[in-house]
């Protein structure tokens, strides 16, 4: 009877746990989705700059259907996130994280632009191009999209091919791309998706500027 009743029991114990382990996927995944869509909005309005009634609701109808249809390209990478060390997610945390980069992202790009302005319209035109190749530990499949459209979106870098976390990145004068080599962009990436952060980025010159 003691056996019976400790069975049941356990059983009991074991359902709870699984419906709490489905609890937090649902969640995480939720989170996820939310971010995604964000995402996927937030450089809508970037790239329109249009923020009429109308617009904006196109533009969340094109995030949704966009998210729907690369569904697939977002799923997690299963084992090899795991091995690349998760922090405890959570989805406020994360959204707020992103909304923390996208300002730091407008940051970055306007100062770029002067950056840019300077050495078009100085005289002596003093470029110094350079292709730089990194390796990041960012794990998330939407990150990495996000990534790559970062640096193509900042005046000065662009983002020549991407394969499996390797970059190829353009970039017209050193400092413009210092933020990929302090592990600026990519730390906070990592901090919006809850993973690790790089304390340094494998990154090298393979065309060297001025050289």
């Amino acid at each position: 009877m003691l056996i019976t009743r400790y069975s049941r029991t356990a059983r009991f114990d074991h359902s709870i746990s699984a419906c709490d382990g489905a609890a937090a996927i649902l969640v995480k995944s939720t989170g996820m989705l939310i971010l995604r869509f964000a995402a996927l909005y937030g450089f809508w309005i970037i790239l329109s700059g249009r923020f009429e009634v109308k617009y904006l609701i196109m533009g969340a109808v094109s995030a949704f259907i966009v998210m729907y249809l690369t569904q697939d390209l977002a799923q997690p990478d299963g084992p090899k996130q795991v091995r690349g060390g998760l922090r405890d997610y959570s989805i406020v945390s994360g959204i707020g994280n992103f909304i923390l980069y996208f300002f730091w992202l407008m940051w970055s790009v306007a100062q770029s632009n002067l950056q840019v302005a300077y050495i078009v319209l100085h005289p002596k035109l003093p470029i110094q191009p350079g292709l730089l190749r990194l390796r990041t530990k960012l794990r998330n499949r939407t990150g990495h999209i996000i990534l790559a459209n970062s640096i193509t979106l900042t005046p000065g870098t662009i983002t020549i091919d991407f394969d499996d976390g390797d970059y190829s990145v353009h970039a017209l004068v050193p400092g413009a791309a210092q933020s990929l080599l302090d592990a600026k962009m990519q730390g906070k990436l990592e901090r919006i998706f809850g993973e690790r952060e790089e304390a340094e980025t494998d990154i090298r010159w393979i065309d060297k500027p001025g050289g």
